[in-house]
């Protein structure tokens, strides 16, 4: 980093001040020192105008107090020293209420003159601060706009990664909502048709938030193109295990290096058979299933996706009543909810879906948020299935 040179503008009517500062000011130990004058007001606004200089060393004339205090304004937040002839007591502090960053006597330039070297030192190195401060402040700013540009382009691809909020497929109809607590989620669903009987579908909670998170969401939409692939052609009875798809996004997660784990409900809707296949990588609150017997909370467990070699995936498959709901959360929900113990909240959550049922997510999540304020502290998903 190169500092402005150190430039001086020295504004005084009298000649012979500006010798005897030129003087003192070559006895100084501030290398690179370049000394710019000015016999006027009006030139030294100029000069201010049109250049930088470290420091500003100004005279001000009995009754004049007006333009030095212009001349100040010109020049801030840089220092600037005020000369004074026999300076009264109210003349000194309404330079310093102007913003001058010392006072001196006329006459004390001379007889102090080390006092009045020290002081230009001073100033000099105030100088420097102040520009390392504006080049880290413009570098901070520089790197801020490109981090804005990169989260920008991120957020678009995430976005455009995510099925559409409303599918309507082989008579399953899903909906979705994704309120991030940063700019970019850690969370990710998705909804993908097999052929005209089959919907696999999942939410994902990676941990943390913000772009390292969500860079994995990216990641997980490439290994879970494997599971769709795997699905189409095969017959019901010839279904890849869920639990394995769980065991290699697991595996292909752990190799990545990328330090991240994430929980996973993973679903595959079998509309010839009626039947729900799923398996549970470590996700909690567990979906809720609605139908005429109720609301009740799918039964299963399983360990975090990206933690353990040899993991544990509980699979499960039950027969579906038509019509259906299955809602899924994240466990973003429940950070925001009054309730003081997780089962009180559970069946909170449990109840207001069971009484909003066929109601779009957003609405889901209006009435289990309506008593929090402020920022949630965590990315929250919520996603509805719905079998007609």
């Amino acid at each position: 980093m190169s500092l402005t040179t150190q430039k001086v503008l020295l504004v005084d009517h009298s000649t012979r001040l500006m010798d005897q500062i030129f003087d003192l000011l070559n006895e100084s130990s501030i290398p690179d020192m370049r000394v710019s004058t000015s016999l006027s007001f009006t030139e030294a606004k100029e000069k201010l105008g049109e250049n930088q200089f470290a420091l500003l060393i100004v005279r001000t004339p009995e009754g004049k107090q007006e333009y030095c205090e212009e001349l100040i304004r010109l020049h801030a937040p840089g220092p600037v020293l005020v000369l004074l002839d026999n300076p009264s007591s109210s003349e000194i502090f309404r330079m310093l209420r102007a913003g001058a960053s010392d006072v001196f006597d006329v006459d004390s330039v001379a007889s102090g003159s080390q006092v009045f070297l020290a002081a230009i030192e001073r100033l000099f190195s105030w100088s420097r601060v102040l520009e390392q401060n504006r080049f880290y402040r413009e570098e901070l700013e520089q790197s801020l706009s490109e981090l804005k540009a990169d989260q920008q382009a991120a957020y678009h691809i995430q976005r455009n990664m995510m099925p559409a909020e409303e599918i309507d497929i082989c008579g399953i109809k899903a909906r979705h909502l994704i309120a991030p607590s940063l700019y970019l989620s850690g969370d990710f669903v998705d909804v993908v048709p097999v052929d005209e009987d089959r919907v696999v579908f999942y939410l994902a909670d990676v941990s943390g938030h913000g772009a390292s998170s969500a860079l994995v969401t990216v990641l997980l939409k490439n290994m879970t193109q494997g599971l769709v692939r795997d699905y189409r052609g095969a017959s019901s009875d010839q279904l890849p295990s869920l639990s394995e798809v769980l065991q290699r996004i697991n595996a292909e997660l752990l190799e990545t290096g990328v330090g991240k784990h994430l929980s996973m409900f993973l679903g595959a809707v079998d509309r010839s058979t009626g039947l729900l296949h799923y398996a549970v990588g470590g996700h909690h609150p567990m979906p809720l299933l609605s139908d005429t017997q109720g609301t009740r909370y799918l039964q299963g467990r399983g360990m975090p996706i990206g933690l353990f070699e040899q993991p544990i995936y509980d699979e499960r498959v039950i027969e579906l009543e038509w019509p259906f709901q299955i809602t899924l959360f994240s466990d973003g929900i429940l950070e925001v909810l009054p309730q003081k113990d997780m089962l009180s909240r559970e069946e909170f959550v449990r109840a207001v879906v069971d009484n909003l049922r066929g109601a779009p997510p957003e609405k889901l999540k209006q009435s289990l948020m309506a008593n929090f304020e402020g920022e949630a502290p965590d990315d929250i998903a919520i996603m509805t299935v719905v079998g007609q």
